[in-house]
């Protein structure tokens, strides 16, 4: 679904605005979509009222998967090298009766520290002062979802002034997310 909806809706139907000639039947545009959203959404079908936003981020996360798949295929770049991302949420129970020992471990304060030089004293009061300043974060630039969005919105605009207002809807919402997904909006702002 992610690989067929993506080059049906995120790379032929636009290209398709801009040429007058092509036409692509209904059953591209409405019935088969539809039948695959609805096959991917039977094992949840409390999740059914999400289908719209689902399918728009699933088409704007399937720019990164597709990268990924071509790189892991041909095995460009770092292919092969795991990278471990600080996840959000809740923790587990054993995270959090760890958490509470480590606090309940630590010294207060006020209380003297013994066998520790000066140097190290100092040391320690830069790095707890490091942790008590607030620390900035700057949103990443996504070239490529950048570059969807602008072909998307322009397709929808194209399709505005050619009447064919079914097109402009699916167009704008999905030029809109993958404007909001390539300027870094969307999401948990990690440190």
């Amino acid at each position: 679904l992610p690989f067929y909806s993506f080059t049906l809706f995120c790379v032929i139907l636009p290209i398709t605005m801009f040429v007058p000639e092509a036409e692509l039947p209904v059953w591209v545009i409405c019935y088969v979509p539809i039948f695959m959203s609805l096959l991917s959404i039977l094992p949840a079908p409390k999740s059914f009222p999400f289908m719209i936003p689902y399918l728009l981020f699933e088409n704007t996360m399937s720019v990164t998967k597709f990268n990924a798949m071509v790189s892991g295929l041909f095995q460009l770049g770092s292919s092969y090298e795991w990278i471990v991302t600080k996840k959000a949420g809740r923790s587990s129970e054993s995270d959090l009766l760890g958490l509470t020992e480590k606090d309940s471990k630590k010294m207060p304060p006020n209380q003297m520290i013994r066998g520790v030089s000066e140097s190290e004293l100092l040391e320690i009061n830069q790095i707890e002062e490091q942790k008590k300043k607030p620390v900035s974060v700057k949103n990443k630039i996504f070239h490529k979802e950048l570059a969807l969005a602008f072909l998307l919105l322009t397709a929808a605009v194209r399709s505005l002034l050619a009447s064919q207002g079914v097109h402009f809807y699916f167009l704008f919402f999905q030029g809109l997310t993958f404007l909001l997904v390539g300027l870094d909006l969307i999401g948990e702002q990690m440190k």
